[in-house]
């Protein structure tokens, strides 16, 4: 799933606070996978968009994740999906990363809250992908398109 030398970066940093005492020991390590997607609500009325945003964590076999009949993805939230008439055509683009990051935010919240106050938990999330396809990306970095 993940590249060698970043699991083995996180792995590390997660010991060097466990010997500072900033975690609890005997912890799994836990990826987080995101996912979204824009998408039609149906064909025939063009302007209806929906956007889910999707969690699922990467311990979980690639065999397991990707059979719809195992649960093992949950919907989180959806995004909002605007045609941002209101602004010019030059600083739509650029308008629309605001509310993406924003809910981004308020729906990792939880997660982002339970991993840095200090809760005990047996297990310590971190983000490990992002899964979508170019312009998301692009949304997602912060850069413009092409």
């Amino acid at each position: 799933m993940i590249l060698l030398s970043w699991w083995w970066n996180v792995c590390t940093m997660f010991i060097d606070r466990i010997n500072k005492k900033n975690i609890l020991e005997g912890g799994v390590v836990t990826p987080v996978i995101l996912s979204s997607d824009k998408m039609n609500l149906s064909q025939f009325s063009r302007d209806k968009k929906a956007w889910p945003a999707h969690l699922t964590i990467g311990n979980i076999s690639k065999d397991v994740r990707q059979q719809v009949s195992a649960h093992v993805t949950l919907l989180i939230g959806y995004l909002p999906v605007s045609k941002l008439e209101c602004f010019h055509k030059k600083s739509q683009l650029l308008a629309g990363y605001h509310p993406f990051h924003h809910v981004m935010s308020l729906l990792l919240h939880p997660l982002v809250d339970a991993g840095c106050q200090g809760r005990e938990m047996i297990f310590h999330p971190t983000l490990a992908m992002y899964i979508a396809d170019f312009p998301e990306q692009c949304l997602v970095a912060c850069n413009k398109e092409s």
